[in-house]
Formats: structure tokens, C-alpha cells, sequence
């Protein structure tokens, strides 16, 4: 039994006994002419009206109607990863921006080297935020496109970053280590773009996944 039969006959169990719920399957495949054993997600929209059809030999109308919106539902495509923001006030604010950047890597289908690169280099971007402007937002930022990626956001207000072209050149490293996080970071990115400045700093990465 494929996954969607499975899936399928969970569903209708739960309205119908079991032989029930099996036979009305079976006709709605026979009526739609698929083949039981390979069907698969887009298949469950043909036999909706098949299913409905054989539904209504053991349900009234309403529960008929129940029954098909649990089915869309049951296979309704995931909704697309929508774009997080953290303030960063605390350090623990830290901890909450590295653990959403890898949960949203996981979701995005990222390999395990991506999703740690990717958490590295938010916790570098975070720590900065709050070493440096004690406050600002971490966003992290799904991408589209022939290959997925992902774009990460550090903005804050804090005093602007002095010396950065010799930060980002390697030629300068402050005693909290404030260049090494961001040359780091840069190196860690396929795409870095900053701007800084007495009124705060907003910086922008890219990883692709």
C-alpha cells in the first residue's frame, strides 16, 4: 500500500468502518481508471470526485462535505517558509536567532555543512549586535529562484563599525575580536554586503542552500 492510500484510507476511516472505507477507495480508483499502486499526491484531486460519489452511499451531505475538505487539507502542498525576525536584546536572543536559522535551513532542504555555516554565521552577526549596539534584529529571509538561498539580515543602531576596510582586508582585529566575527562571516557567505555608519549598521549576507 503506497503512502497515499494510507494516507487516504486514514482519512475516510475516520467517518466509515474500515471495509467501508477500503471499498470506496477501490471504486474511486477503478472510476478514475488510476493505478492503485502508484498513486500519488496530484492523483488525490481526480479521485475527489470519485471519493465523493461513493461517499455519499454511507454519509449525509454534510459530513460528505466534511469528509473532501479533510482530504484537500490532508494533501494540501506545504505552505512556503515564511521570513523570521529576532531582537536581539539578551543572549539568549542569540541562542533563539541561531536556533531559528537552523530549523529554517532544515525546512529549506539545506545539507548539515550549510546549515552549520549558516548558524555560525548568525551567531557571529548576533553577538555583534549586542556586544557592540546592545540592540537590533536578526532576519533571516527564504529566497527563490533556480537554486534556493537564503539571506540573512543584521540591522542595528548602534555607533557604526570604524576601520571596516581594514577589518574586511584582514589588516585589523580589535581586542574583543569584532573583525575576525566579520571577516569570517564574509568568507562564510556567497554574497556580503555592508553599510555602517554613525546612525548604525546593516549588513546582508547570502548562503545558497
Amino acid at each position: 500500500m503506497t503512502p497515499v492510500q494510507s494516507r487516504v484510507l486514514e482519512v475516510l476511516g475516520r467517518h466509515l468502518s474500515t471495509i467501508n472505507a477500503q471499498n470506496v477507495l477501490a471504486r474511486a480508483v477503478r472510476d478514475t481508471r488510476l493505478v492503485a499502486a502508484s498513486l500519488g499526491p496530484d492523483d488525490v484531486r481526480r479521485l475527489s470526485p470519485a471519493l465523493e460519489r461513493g461517499l455519499r452511499l454511507f454519509l449525509p451531505t454534510g459530513s460528505v462535505a466534511q469528509v473532501v475538505a479533510e482530504l484537500q487539507r490532508a494533501f494540501a502542498p506545504p505552505a512556503p517558509p515564511t521570513p523570521r525576525q529576532i531582537a536581539i536584546r539578551t543572549e539568549a536572543d542569540i541562542s533563539e536567532a541561531r536556533m531559528a536559522a537552523r530549523a529554517l535551513c532544515e525546512l529549506l532542504g539545506a545539507r548539515r555543512i550549510v546549515v552549520q555555516k549558516v548558524a555560525t554565521v548568525i551567531s557571529e552577526l548576533a553577538r555583534n549586535i549586542f556586544m557592540y549596539a546592545q540592540t537590533g534584529t536578526i532576519e533571516l529571509i527564504p529566497g527563490g529562484g533556480d537554486r534556493p538561498r537564503l539571506v540573512l539580515r543584521a540591522v542595528d543602531q548602534g555607533p557604526g563599525i570604524p576601520n571596516l576596510d581594514d577589518i574586511l582586508a584582514g589588516r585589523y582585529r580589535s581586542r574583543t575580536g569584532l573583525g575576525a566575527g566579520l571577516l569570517g562571516t564574509k568568507r562564510l557567505v556567497d554574497r556580503f554586503h555592508i553599510d555602517t555608519g554613525p546612525g548604525g549598521t546593516r549588513i546582508e549576507a547570502e548562503v545558497e542552500l
